[in-house]
């Protein structure tokens, strides 16, 4: 197996494991707030969905922590590279007046 392969595979346990934990953390994020709202008596509706949303955004910051530290490219960036590459191979192949542009093989994932 390739040091890339080899990398990509630990950065996908990590991602994974970083997820469950994020996941995890998530749970008991909800469980205490309700809990805890509970123990007070305000558990209104609104009171609750105020909770939620300020849980998921703790979800969506550590997400983007975990995604930052893993290096992840996000698939619309990845994407893009890729047509700009694609666009620049076109022009290349104009240029350089054979028909076919020079290219480097990329593995698809």
């Amino acid at each position: 197996m390739t040091d890339d392969r080899q990398r990509a595979r630990e950065a996908t346990r990590e991602w994974i494991r970083a997820t469950t934990g994020i996941l995890a953390a998530f749970r008991d994020a909800i469980e205490e707030t309700i809990e805890e709202m509970r123990e007070r008596g305000d558990l209104s509706p609104e009171r609750a969905k105020q909770a939620v949303r300020s849980t998921v955004e703790r979800a969506k910051e550590a997400v983007g922590e975990t995604r930052e530290r893993l290096d992840f490219v996000p698939r619309r960036e990845f994407d893009a590279l890729r047509t700009r590459v694609d666009e620049l191979e076109r022009r290349l192949s104009e240029l350089d007046g054979r028909g076919a542009a020079r290219t480097i093989p990329v593995e698809d994932d």
